[in-house]
């Protein structure tokens, strides 16, 4: 039997303890583990490759704490790159704590927790995937575009902290959720708000997808649109509800970046005319949000998509 080994960063310090094989658990030893569990996040709709990631990190990493985040790292060296400091660790927890903090109080959910938990946990393994947040109060993003600067965090974030009370889109058979998701709000406005949380707090803003300043946005996502193979089938997404399915195949590279980038605008359109409260009440009526979004803005989201791409100068 091998020995247990972890490892536990509060504030400043790291702690490294190890258990030995049939051994009996020292009582300062078993108050340690207490913590560890403490600090261990939860994917109630985890991808196939997240548990076994976040199981190694939670078993051989490291886990930095703040008052609204919990970040677990992978502690050994990368094929390219040592492991990361400690200094370099607290910097990065420091700064996701920070935006989180300043998104609960954007969004009016400054008490916002997940099974009584106010905390959102990062999961960096040192591993290439898509980032994500599956639901629950984790978020998975590789190592190195968290040590790069180059994650979309706040982003993924989002997801978390605006997860409807009750049903939740992640929870929903896979053909109702294809038809009915309003995917177009739901990442839209996780990237709005990213954005706008962003320049409130002189954060970096980074997206694998957006890659303009936010100034420059509309004409970025009306070139986008005017690019991609079929604009017209794109845009019936834009404001409309289902989960185009292009987005999630092999044709993914031909219109995503066109997609979170229209759909970001759009929203940040509507944030102008209407405000982000309107938004953010209307992305927690799970299956109603366009009712609801038209109910709050007085008019028809048609109106509203056509004054939009008006506005962004892009001819129907």
């Amino acid at each position: 039997m091998p020995n247990l080994v972890r490892r536990l960063c509060l504030g400043t310090c790291t702690i490294l303890f190890v258990i030995p094989a049939g051994g009996c658990e020292h009582s300062d030893t078993k108050q340690v583990r207490q913590r560890v569990a403490r600090l261990v996040g939860t994917s109630p709709y985890a991808w196939d490759d997240d548990k076994p990631r976040k199981e190694l990190l939670e078993q051989e990493g490291v886990a930095c704490e703040g008052r609204h985040v919990v970040a677990w790292f992978s502690v050994a060296a990368a094929a390219k790159s040592p492991a990361l400091a400690e200094p370099e660790r607290r910097v990065i927890v420091d700064r996701l704590d920070r935006g989180v903090a300043a998104a609960k109080r954007f969004i009016g959910k400054p008490n916002w927790s997940f099974c009584d938990d106010s905390r959102v946990y990062f999961y960096f393994p040192d591993a290439n995937f898509i980032s994500h947040a599956p639901g629950g109060n984790t978020v998975y993003i590789p190592l190195w575009r968290i040590r790069e600067d180059k994650a979309p965090w706040l982003h993924e974030a989002m997801h978390i902290l605006l997860e409807a009370d009750g049903e939740d889109w992640l929870a929903q058979p896979g053909e109702f959720a294809a038809a009915r998701m309003p995917l177009w709000l739901q990442e839209g406005l996780a990237d709005a708000l990213a954005m706008e949380i962003s320049a409130r707090e002189g954060l970096a803003y980074y997206s694998p997808l957006i890659d303009v300043p936010a100034e420059k946005l509309d004409e970025f996502a009306a070139s986008q649109v005017r690019s991609c193979p079929d604009s017209n089938r794109l845009l019936a997404y834009i404001g409309g509800r289902g989960k185009m399915p292009e987005l999630f195949g092999e044709r993914r590279v031909e219109y995503a970046v066109a997609f979170y980038a229209a759909s970001a605008s759009f929203v940040r359109f509507i944030a102008k005319q209407h405000g982000y409260p309107s938004l953010i009440e209307a992305v927690l009526k799970f299956d109603h949000e366009h009712e609801e979004l038209e109910r709050l803005m007085g008019e028809s989201l048609i109106s509203v998509k056509q004054s939009w791409l008006r506005a962004i100068a892009y001819q129907l």
